[in-house]
């Protein structure tokens, strides 16, 4: 009887040019889009590199791991999706699932740090100043990515089972339906704290925005009102930020769980590659959700690309003058 991963190759040899031609540029355009979005959003922190927020910095820190899976890890799987095999080396192989893991529970664990910088902006407020520095900031950012790299380190040296291609993912992840004690330690440690951490903060920050909306005092005047919409506007940008994440990585999560307690890879082979579109997509929506909530980056963004058509348009004109001298 045929293993399941012999079944998904099997299943990948078995497209058409049309299927093949589709999927391909399906992930080359999320890709790409990742790559423009992620990068825009680092031109506008260095837009306003001397008006930096602690904010800004996690925004930034968070953008980073995107930028990081466009550059290293999509171009991989498009090439192995296009040739339904994995056409690289073990090291690269390796090197995509210590990625891939890296970068996701990073991914996690900054969203962790920014709910954990609005509790303490909205809720305790008096103590913001003593938690959250930029310096101190820094230090948390630099703390999650020690983490990530130690737990995705760890299958290399410590386990037998390393990271392997999966043909229904078109990706070098490591085999979780292998390890249930791997597995479940990366769910407790590096999901269900954080996502558990995360969901009290922002329980709280809407408890406590609420009672503002709702007992508005004589003694609050302009400045503080404005400072608390401001608050507020920047918590509802990144709680969409959360639930986009969440939207991508569930589904990621239920089919890792049902391998695991099946042990072994029994999904047709088009819920595993939306599984890894999925995954990708995770990387690509940050910038549009700051667009389409957040006024300042979309006043941003516009500068930006207006900026980048001008000086488009001017070169061209300066070639075709020096074209016609």
């Amino acid at each position: 009887m045929s293993s399941g991963k012999e079944v998904l190759t099997l299943n990948n040899a078995q497209r058409n040019n049309v299927i093949i031609a589709i999927e391909a540029t399906a992930l080359i355009l999320v890709d790409i889009t990742a790559l423009i979005g992620n990068a825009l959003v680092f031109a506008v922190a260095y837009r306003n590199r001397r008006r930096h927020t602690i904010t800004d910095l996690l925004i930034v820190a968070l953008s980073l791991t995107d930028l990081l899976v466009a550059v290293t890890v999509m171009p991989l799987s498009a090439g192995s999706l296009i040739s339904g095999v994995w056409l690289y080396n073990r090291s690269v192989c390796l090197f995509q699932g210590f990625c891939i893991i890296t970068f996701a529970t990073a991914s996690l664990n900054t969203l962790s740090v920014i709910a954990v910088n609005r509790y303490f902006c909205v809720v305790r407020p008096n103590d913001y100043r003593t938690v959250f520095s930029m310096k101190k900031t820094l230090g948390y950012i630099a703390l999650v990515w020690l983490l990530a790299c130690s737990f995705s380190t760890s299958p290399l040296v410590f386990g037998r089972e390393d990271y392997a291609f999966q043909p229904g993912k078109v990706l070098c992840v490591y085999p979780f339906e292998i390890n249930i004690a791997y597995t479940v330690c990366l769910d407790i440690l590096f999901i269900g704290i954080p996502t558990t951490a995360i969901c009290f903060c922002y329980w709280r920050v809407f408890k406590t925005v609420r009672g503002r909306n709702r007992v508005m005092t004589a003694n609050d005047d302009e400045l503080t009102s404005r400072v608390h919409v401001q608050d507020a506007n920047i918590t509802k940008t990144l709680l969409f930020v959360l639930v986009g994440f969440a939207f991508c990585w569930l589904p990621v999560l239920v089919m890792d769980t049902i391998d695991v307690v099946t042990g072994a890879l029994i999904l047709p082979r088009q819920l595993y590659l939306f599984y890894t579109f999925m995954v990708f997509l995770s990387s690509t929506i940050n910038p549009f959700i700051y667009a389409l909530v957040n006024k300042r980056f979309r006043r941003e963004y516009w500068k930006i690309l207006r900026r980048l058509c001008c000086a488009r348009r001017h070169f061209h004109v300066a070639s075709v003058g020096s074209s016609i001298n």
